[in-house]
């Protein structure tokens, strides 16, 4: 079974976007602050690229002119008779796409909450300009040099862990790029150099340059491949059963945990 990030959002805890300036929890967040138990916070942000339908994954069944508008797409108003193509009542005007279901008792538990009607203030009929606006937390603003996660990394990282802030892909994405550091990387058992000699040769030759921003660079990136190989070779069990299925989007959420 190959795991889409539909499927996953459908069948997981919270899903979540943040735009703008950070917020004081996620600043909070990004510093990893213990809680009583002592448990590190850990934010994950998954960024869907496309378009979402907010008024069809969670209807406004409670209004009329919903269904005046989209008379061929709408999400059927709640039905006893046919559950499994209705709409799910959260309140009496609003509710859930059915192939939302499984959220539906982290609603009633008060774990999933829903901001909807939320979009950029700065509309443009560009599929790439929005997308940019949305990783920046800058609507409108196109030379805004880092992105919003990163302005929420701490800014002082001399006690902090080389991969305090890690995207699983072949690239940066524009919302952890900036002044900050951070990892991406493919799969976690990859990064690295096969070459023990040739990564002890490399090390010491970037370690040698008077290029502080090299040395600093290359560092990091020694560091941080001598941490991710420490937590490849510790065998994991998922917590509370969890179970992973194949595929690039499962496989990348199993190495984040």
């Amino acid at each position: 079974m190959t795991l889409s990030r539909r499927i996953f959002l459908r069948n997981s805890a919270m899903a979540m976007v943040g735009v703008g300036a950070a917020p004081r929890w996620l600043e909070r967040a990004a510093f990893a602050e213990t809680t009583a138990g002592g448990r590190r916070k850990v934010l994950v942000a998954i960024f869907q690229r496309g378009a979402a339908d907010g008024l069809n994954i969670v209807a406004p069944f409670g209004e009329d002119r919903y269904y005046e508008l989209r008379p061929t797409i709408a999400v059927p108003r709640p039905s006893r008779e046919n559950p499994g193509d209705s709409a799910i009542d959260l309140d009496g005007f609003f509710g859930l796409n059915p192939a939302l279901a499984p959220l539906k008792p982290l609603w009633d538990r008060q774990e999933l909450a829903i901001v909807h009607a939320a979009g950029s203030p700065d509309p443009t009929r560009s599929h790439f300009d929005a997308q940019d606006y949305m990783e920046s937390g800058t609507p409108g603003l196109k030379g805004t040099s880092d992105g919003w996660l990163t302005r929420a990394l701490p800014a002082d990282a001399h006690e902090t862990s080389p991969v305090r802030a890690v995207s699983l892909g072949p690239t940066l994405p524009r919302s952890l790029r900036g002044a900050r550091d951070a990892v991406a990387i493919g799969k976690v058992d990859a990064f690295s150099i096969r070459d023990a000699g040739a990564e002890r040769t490399l090390e010491s030759m970037y370690a040698e340059t008077h290029d502080r921003i090299l040395n600093g660079a290359a560092h990091e990136m020694f560091e941080a491949s001598a941490t991710l190989q420490s937590i490849a070779k510790t065998p994991y069990r998922p917590a509370d059963g969890a179970d992973y299925p194949r595929g690039r989007f499962g496989e990348s959420m199993r190495q984040i945990a």
